[in-house]
């Protein structure tokens, strides 16, 4: 089968949380089928990668859009009444590129990962097409606005509302919606009847993120906190702050010496203003998350805003380590505390949670265990890939 798939980023390095998921979608999709793959850079740096993805593509198409481009894009979907997002991440440009796949190649499967890339293939009738949204982003822009001062709140739920009849008006178009977990389909479902949606979550490389041989962190004579993310990204952003400022001062008071290691891509200046000499240490980009998550005592996902399920909790989990998160950072995951996890929203608790493992070694080794057990029967990419596979060839019947 031929597929043609929109991403809103290139698909690699899979440092991301939708990065990852589109990169091993292809990964997967291009054992048994022929991938053409269209996207979008976020700098100009990234066309290195396209050979890389041409290991599992038959065609990459790549094209930058700048910051100014995308600010100007989407300014012209404010004035017009459309959604920003889907102006942000129109080019010209790539719309010549797809169109010119569709006339030369016998495309039988459209896949659109991200809302955003439905706008190019919206005039397309005679190809069945997939929307990957992952998550009902519109959602996510409505709860921005919850955490914003006027004009931003304002300018935050125009898109909510904007971008949530997009989302509509593509469901009714395109033959199938996808989304991330059993949540996210049911609060789209609520919006109207008749939905077309199914399931494909996230996994994680169980073989990858594995401590081989590193045993779980016996020894808490200087504790270790960890998360990992990107941190330019406001939900992250906002975590941190969050963490440090209401609950990392009530372990302090039972674990002084204790250590946050904040490890992610692009520290805002906000993030950055965070670092305390031996306290509290604000990585930047790193080559591998792994030795991070080694010298971890416990993972910490203190998310206020979130949706679908959280890459970095897989990872914790598959590397072994106890993950102390908010309810909305669980959200995506059917999980409960035999699955070494441990679930808090009041800031008292999450930090009772973190001192309650810190000072019991035999109980962080057990959930080290359960949480590597539930990853690896329950989140594999192949098991991920394979329900997207099917999706695909039963639209293509």
């Amino acid at each position: 089968m031929n597929i043609l798939y929109l991403a809103h980023r290139i698909p690699y390095p899979p440092n991301k949380g939708d990065k990852i998921r589109s990169y091993h979608q292809i990964q997967y999709l291009s054992v048994h089928h022929r991938v053409y793959l269209a996207c979008i850079a976020d700098d100009p740096q990234e066309f290195q990668y396209v050979d890389e993805l041409r290991k599992y593509c038959q065609q990459v198409e790549v094209i930058w859009l700048s910051q100014r481009q995308r600010i100007w894009g989407a300014s012209v979907s404010l004035l017009r009444g459309q959604a920003l997002s889907v102006g942000a991440f129109y080019s010209q440009d790539l719309q010549e590129k797809i169109d010119r796949i569709l006339q030369s190649v016998p495309i039988d499967h459209i896949i659109a990962f991200s809302s955003p890339m439905a706008e190019y293939v919206r005039k397309v009738k005679n190809v069945p097409r997939l929307m990957d949204f992952v998550d009902v982003d519109s959602e996510k822009w409505r709860a921005y606005a919850g955490f914003q001062k006027f004009p931003w709140s304002v300018l935050y739920q125009l898109e909510a509302n904007r971008l949530g009849d997009y989302e509509e008006r593509i469901a009714e178009e395109f033959e199938q919606s996808v989304f991330i977990s059993t949540q996210e389909v049911q609060l789209f479902c609520e919006r109207g009847k008749d939905r077309r949606a199914a399931v494909v979550s996230n996994g994680v490389d169980i073989e990858y993120f594995y401590r081989n041989g590193h045993g779980s962190r016996a020894s808490v004579d200087r504790p270790v906190l960890v998360f990992t993310a990107a941190m330019d990204y406001f939900p992250n952003i906002d975590a941190v702050q969050y963490f440090c400022r209401e609950i990392l001062p009530k372990v302090r008071q039972v674990f002084p010496d204790v250590r946050f290691n904040i490890v992610g891509r692009r520290p805002t200046h906000a993030v950055e203003k965070l670092a305390s000499p031996g306290h509290i240490h604000v990585t930047g980009t790193v080559p591998d998350v792994r030795p991070y998550l080694i010298d971890a005592s416990v993972a910490v996902v203190p998310l206020r805003i979130a949706r679908g399920v959280q890459n970095k909790i897989l990872e914790a989990m598959a590397m072994g380590l106890p993950v102390v998160g908010t309810s909305a950072a669980f959200e995506g995951l059917t999980v409960s505390q035999d699955n070494g996890i441990r679930i808090a929203d009041d800031p008292q608790r999450f930090a009772d949670e973190i001192v309650c493992l810190l000072n019991d070694p035999v109980l962080r080794s057990s959930c080290a265990e359960q949480a590597r057990e539930f990853v690896a029967k329950r989140c594999s990419w192949q098991h991920c890939g394979s329900e997207l596979e099917k999706l695909v060839e039963q639209a293509g019947r």
